[in-house]
């Protein structure tokens, strides 16, 4: 009898605990009383919902206040074009988990989104903020919207945060981002008088962007820069740059944010011309001579022609700068390896170091081998080439044909050099940022076409950028 008992309560023991691992199992880590939703029932108040498949929004949802809504791993929250989603409580993208905008979301004042995985919006929907919004550091948001950020709306940004080109948004509320996030504005952004962008981590100004600030924008000391379009600030906005003036890696376009656009007219000049006279050409209207410093080592089997000086490079240097032509200069380059790229920068930044060279020190890179090269080992040949020229505190910028740039180079990873862009034509048909504009390869010039009876030509070029005041600001190119 006593066994039996004893026998009784293992196996009554055994019971319970088989019971409390089974609910352990069946239930889930979260809440109890979370509700699976479809997307279609009335959202109750004070409840927690989660979204673990995909459904779809198709009429008018309300999140009252005090109700989360979760998209979870693997699950899909699509609001249809004719869908209609208002946030007074919070709505969240889990880690694995999408929210994708085709209709309406409004997220109101006190109201909460969260994206931890993937936010997305499409053209054809609408975004607008009341309440906050924060892009955790694996999250994504993307959006190809209008937008509307409201004043009193507050968007913290640790992930990655991209208005793409057909964006459209007016803001009046803040966006702050955190060290190694990144914010891309490559479409049309509003930053009204109340409004406020606060940068501690990366921005993006993209080559269709149209950005106007009449409130406050700020890159703090942590802040990295990238602009394809100057940002437009009204009489109201303010642009205030925390960054370090002298670090070399700065001497791109991130010193280029706040610096306004002007148009200058010039032409590019080597040992074709032969002898010029620069008194003629200063009085013909010209603002600016890009000049040949040197080459890199054409030597080939039979043909010996080492690296070299242009042999008029200090005529053309010292007789333009005495007629109040300001300069910049070039080098032709051969390299096809980082070392051939990373002593020719050095010759180059050798043949130019006893001038003061207002214009940008241009690497120019054209020859048909170097772009069969591969665009991830060409890429590693342009940065050492110029590494060595920011080093030395001269401001690169890097030369070739449209056609070259676009089959040869991956721009994505190249955007933080200035480009000079040569596409002979009336307009630029170039779908990334360029800062000079090489447009005519046959143009007449007095004091270079009409020396003497040769029927000399000379290459015409547009600057958008007030080179020699920006790099007096920033010593640069020893000014």
């Amino acid at each position: 009898m006593t066994k039996d008992i004893k026998g009784i309560r293992i196996a009554a023991a055994l019971l319970l605990c088989i019971a409390f691992a089974l609910s352990v199992i069946t239930v889930p880590s979260h809440a109890a009383s979370a509700i699976i939703w479809d997307g279609q029932s009335e959202l109750k108040a004070g409840r927690t919902y989660y979204v673990l498949e995909t459904i779809k929004v198709k009429t008018t949802i309300n999140v009252p206040s005090g109700t989360k809504v979760s998209v979870r791993e693997g699950g899909t929250l699509k609001i249809s074009a004719k869908g209609k989603m208002t946030v007074y409580g919070e709505l969240s993208a889990a880690i694995g988990g999408t929210i994708i905008n085709y209709g309406n979301l409004k997220v109101k004042a006190g109201g909460r989104l969260n994206i931890y995985g993937s936010f997305q919006s499409s053209v054809s929907a609408e975004t607008n903020i009341g309440g906050s919004m924060t892009v955790y550091n694996r999250g994504t948001f993307e959006s190809s919207s209008a937008s509307k950020i409201y004043t009193g709306a507050e968007i913290y940004i640790k992930g990655i945060a991209s208005f793409y080109r057909s964006s459209d948004v007016k803001m009046s509320g803040t966006i702050n981002t955190a060290e190694n996030s990144t914010l891309e504005l490559r479409g049309i952004m509003a930053v009204s008088v109340g409004g406020s962008v606060t940068v501690n981590g990366h921005l993006t100004v993209g080559t269709a962007s149209n950005v106007r600030c009449s409130g406050r924008l700020t890159l703090s000391e942590t802040a990295t820069f990238t602009r394809f379009k100057p940002i437009t600030l009204t009489k109201s906005g303010t642009f205030t740059d925390s960054r370090p003036v002298y670090e070399y890696r700065d001497m791109t376009v991130d010193i280029l944010i706040d610096e306004p656009d002007v148009l200058r007219k010039g032409v590019d000049v080597s040992w074709a011309q032969e002898e010029i006279d620069w008194k003629r050409v200063a009085e013909s209207g010209i603002d600016f001579a890009i000049i040949r410093a040197a080459r890199g080592d054409a030597s080939s089997p039979g043909k010996s022609k080492p690296m070299a000086e242009d042999i008029y490079f200090r005529r053309n240097i010292e007789e333009a700068q005495k007629y109040g032509i300001d300069v910049g200069v070039y080098f032709y380059s051969y390299a096809s390896t980082v070392a051939e790229a990373r002593e020719e920068a050095e010759f180059f930044v050798e043949t130019i170091k006893d001038y003061q060279i207002q214009y940008p020190c241009i690497l120019d890179m054209e020859e048909q081998y170097q772009g069969h090269i591969g665009k991830s080992k060409l890429t590693n040949i342009i940065d050492a080439f110029f590494e060595v020229l920011m080093e030395n505190h001269y401001f690169p910028m890097f030369y070739s044909y449209k056609s070259w740039i676009e089959s040869y180079l991956d721009m994505s990873t190249l955007d933080k050099y200035a480009v000079w862009l040569a596409q002979v034509g009336d307009e630029v048909t170039y779908d990334g940022g360029y800062y000079m504009w090489q447009y005519s390869f046959t143009g007449k010039v007095s004091g270079i076409t009409d020396i003497d009876d040769k029927n000399r030509t000379v290459d015409l070029d547009y600057s958008y950028k007030d080179w020699p005041t920006i790099f007096r600001k920033y010593h640069l190119n020893n000014m």
